[in-house]
């Protein structure tokens, strides 16, 4: 079960210092900001032994990368079919063994990977693909059966109306999730933060 209560914890120290992920970014550009990536970092580290961190949509890698800095422990899968933009498997790879990084890639449509079955127990998921409002749903739902109790979900872009729109609803309407950690983006006044984030225990 993931350490919620370390999390938060030490999220706020992390916070105070992010430069080793700014060096992340310039050297694997994604769509974050060097507080995003800190966040999945302190996410990650907060694993028990044996559970995953599990990430839908992972582009070149830079959150991925940044999740497993430190956490050499730690299980990570990253799935991904780099439908979007200049992304690729094969860059992926190169990205993480440039950082001497190993994880489980899952090359395939995100909601048929989710359907099909992923590695668990998920300890942390961290969920970066589609944001149409029924896609963000799925994202969120079709993990459920994976997740450790308790465990973090993580979702960006939370900014977009209908992303925000998505996670109340799916709020109001699982009473295993709670919502532990909510920050504005570029939209809200915190570039620092890109589109936004949110955090939700399971339980």
């Amino acid at each position: 079960m993931a350490d919620i209560d370390r999390f938060l914890r030490e999220l706020p120290e992390q916070l105070e210092d992010v430069s080793r992920f700014e060096e992340i970014l310039e050297d694997v550009p994604g769509l974050a900001k060097a507080n995003n990536l800190a966040l999945l970092n302190v996410a990650a580290r907060c694993l028990d032994p044996g559970e995953h961190y599990a990430e839908v949509g992972t582009f070149r890698g830079t959150s991925l990368i940044s999740a497993m800095q430190g956490n050499d422990d730690g299980l990570f899968v990253a799935i991904d079919n780099w439908s979007m933009g200049d992304g690729s498997n094969e860059q992926l790879v190169s990205n993480l063994d440039r950082y001497k990084l190993r994880a489980t890639i899952i090359d395939g449509d995100a909601f048929e990977t989710l359907r099909r079955g992923i590695p668990s127990p998920v300890g942390v998921y961290y969920y970066d693909n589609g944001h149409e409002y029924e896609q963000q749903l799925d994202g969120m739902r079709l993990a459920e059966a994976y997740l450790s109790s308790p465990a973090l979900v993580v979702v960006d872009d939370t900014d977009w109306e209908r992303v925000e729109r998505a996670v109340d609803d799916y709020l109001a309407s699982q009473p295993r999730a709670t919502e532990i950690y909510t920050v504005g983006g570029k939209d809200r006044g915190h570039p620092e933060w890109w589109e936004g984030m949110r955090v939700i225990r399971w339980d």
